[in-house]
């Protein structure tokens, strides 16, 4: 999740770092200068939620030497990065790819030429860097799924180890449930960000959701507190909490502004990747893998780089002349959540707004102490429930993200959703500084969407489409989640803050329909709700002789050896809930399976060795 809250201007947080305190920490200088050597045993391509805990679990092993390749540069560069509230701020920045997609023909009629904004991390980190820090799994079920539609050993058994590694629990309460675990590299901590969380949390209760652990491993729905990575005050991501403190590393090389265009093949075998280093006048290089090439690079560029290295759809390469190394349905797959952002107004100052954000003394206290409003995520809770209760399994389909946020003219202009001018002119008439929103989720969607090439050339954004709302089907899932998220305005918590609906319809956009009906919520729905950037399975994971897979449940791109991709493009569905905990999950997963695969191939080597070795000696000794 991207959480747009653009709610405090950059320089003022630079002044106070740069007058009030001591700067942040730097990257040792030199420590991303090395030049490229031409071989290294791995290439990690993506320094995110997966690939930096790939490339950081491999070089365990001091005989393993990585090259990881991340197009954007460091996290340091910008302390933005680092304070968790400010995650909306680097939206659109030099640190995101600014990926779009193309006009949705069934929905987002409010934003700008329907395409919706899909925010990704080009920074070391990648979108673990950027994004608001939620730490979700996802359903049991999810994983129980994925293992029934053919990736062995990805069910909930086979995957929770891995989560249990990333974790650091520091939550009271949790860090002692058997299902998860407190001695990983990632902190899972609860900061309550105002008041209103314990207000949610009543009216959930009120309505038959009971609090409970979202990552736990028993129920499956109810109303969840929020855990997210945060550390001693700052963002917790793959890149401050596995790569920094492992970046002494001799056998660690870290190269940023590396913009891999493909990967090189050779008679069905990966040898190595062709890249773009700089960033003014960017140099090719080409590098190469004594043993493997893992693609992290994400959901979207995952795929755009298979594509471009001759790994997709036939018709669509030879459309391009690209050479088929191997027919497979690379991007074909587009899986996502939809949401539709809800705002309600109330009668106290529980919530947080613009003028407590940018307090000289809030931020003051942050810079010396790491304390204050700074230092939290901008989430007060999240509701998951069941839509269609005649299901037996306690599968969340729908997720409410509680943000105590004020509905205001910085959220409007500057957030993630591009409305068009139209729209953002009537909504900044509505805005209020007593009021907070709930963003409405449908987590298992039937519409799906592609990524595809525009041109063979790797500076060309590719075409995306998530085809949102293409199927009614959705339409009326979020119809039933808006119905259950309005139960709670009749709760006794609810009415005793006042919270009452603010709407956002006008004529041309519902104004017209009969406030409240079916028909009214249809049709915001088609104009106002959006994909939630929670893109997966592009690159989509299966049984090797499944039609639908790109990869087979150990990672390796089927039909070509020596290839792996590993990050959320490899989900065989989108998880129920925020896909950066899944993604590291991956990454912790893909690394054990590599390091496996590469002990294996060595005891048979060895095996090999000494089958021969025995045969020379009985002939030595029938000689005799």
């Amino acid at each position: 999740m991207f959480l747009g809250h653009s709610l405090l201007s950059y320089a003022s947080i630079i002044n106070f770092l740069n007058t009030v305190a001591p700067p942040e920490p730097r990257d040792p200088p030199g420590v991303f200068d090395k030049p490229l050597e031409q071989y290294y045993d791995y290439i990690v391509v993506g320094s995110g939620s997966a690939g930096g805990i790939i490339a950081t679990r491999l070089t365990e092993d001091p005989a393993v030497s990585v090259l990881l390749l991340e197009a954007g540069g460091s996290d340091l560069e910008n302390e933005q990065t680092q304070i968790p509230l400010t995650a909306g701020n680097l939206l659109r920045s030099k640190y995101d790819w600014n990926f779009k997609t193309v006009p949705q023909k069934h929905s987002h009629k409010a934003l700008n030429n329907r395409e919706n904004y899909y925010p990704r991390g080009k920074i070391l980190g990648g979108s673990s860097s950027i994004n608001g820090m939620l730490y979700m799994r996802g359903s049991r079920h999810d994983y129980d799924e994925w293992e029934r539609q053919g990736c062995k050993g990805w069910g909930y058994s086979g995957v929770l180890p891995y989560f249990k590694k990333i974790e650091n629990v520091t939550v009271p309460g949790l860090k002692d449930s058997p299902y998860r675990s407190s001695g990983g590299p990632i902190t899972i901590a609860h900061e309550k960000l105002c008041d209103l969380e314990l207000f949610h949390q009543q009216a959930a209760a009120e309505i038959g959701y009971q609090t409970y652990d979202c990552n736990g491993g028993d129920n499956q729905t109810g109303f969840c507190l929020t855990q997210a990575n945060i550390k001693d005050g700052q963002r917790c991501s793959t890149a401050s909490c596995y790569l920094r403190p492992n970046m002494h590393r001799k056998n660690l090389q870290i190269s940023l502004n590396s913009h891999v265009t493909k990967v090189l093949i050779k008679d069905k075998r990966a040898e190595g990747v062709e890249l773009l280093k700089g960033t003014d006048n960017p140099i090719k290089h080409k590098v190469f893998a004594r043993h493997e090439v893992i693609l992290s690079a994400g959901s979207l560029s995952s795929p755009q780089i298979l594509l471009l290295s001759g790994i997709g759809p036939k018709k669509q390469l030879e459309k391009l002349n690209i050479p088929v190394h191997a027919d497979l349905p690379v991007g074909e797959y587009l899986d996502e959540h939809a949401m539709l952002f809800l705002s309600f107004s109330i009668n106290s100052t529980l919530n947080l707004n613009s003028d407590k954000f940018s307090d000289p003394g809030t931020i003051v206290d942050y810079v010396l102490n790491k304390k204050g409003y700074l230092k939290r995520s901008s989430v007060d809770g999240n509701l998951f429930a069941r839509i269609e209760p005649h299901s037996e399994l306690e599968h969340p389909n729908v997720q409410a993200i509680f943000v105590g946020v004020a509905f205001e003219k910085q959220g409007i202009e500057n957030g993630y959703v591009p409305y068009n001018d139209e729209v953002k002119e009537e909504l900044l008439k509505r805005t209020t500084t007593s009021s907070f929103d709930v963003y409405v989720h449908i987590l298992h969607t039937s519409s799906k969407g592609t990524i595809q090439l525009a041109t063979n050339k790797p500076s060309d954004r590719p075409i995306i489409d998530p085809k949102c709302f293409s199927n009614d089907h959705d339409v009326e899932k979020m119809l039933q989640a808006i119905r259950l998220t309005q139960k709670m305005i009749n709760t006794t918590a609810w009415r005793s803050i006042g919270a009452k609906y603010i709407r956002l319809d006008f004529t041309g956009y519902c104004g017209e329909v009969t406030y409240d009906t079916d028909d009214y919520w249809k049709c915001m729905i088609r104009n106002f709700a959006v994909a939630a950037n929670h893109q997966t399975s592009t690159c989509r994971m299966g049984s090797p002789t499944d039609p639908t897979a790109v990869v087979d449940p150990t990672l390796k791109v089927i039909g070509i050896s020596h290839l792996r991709v590993a990050d959320a493009s490899v989900m065989r569905n989108v998880p129920s809930g925020n896909t950066n905990g899944p993604s590291m999950m991956i990454g912790e997963k893909a690394a054990d399976i590599i390091k496996k695969y590469r002990q294996s191939v060595n005891n048979g080597g060895v095996q090999t060795i000494s089958y021969y070795m025995i045969i020379l000696l009985c002939i030595h000794m029938l000689m005799l």
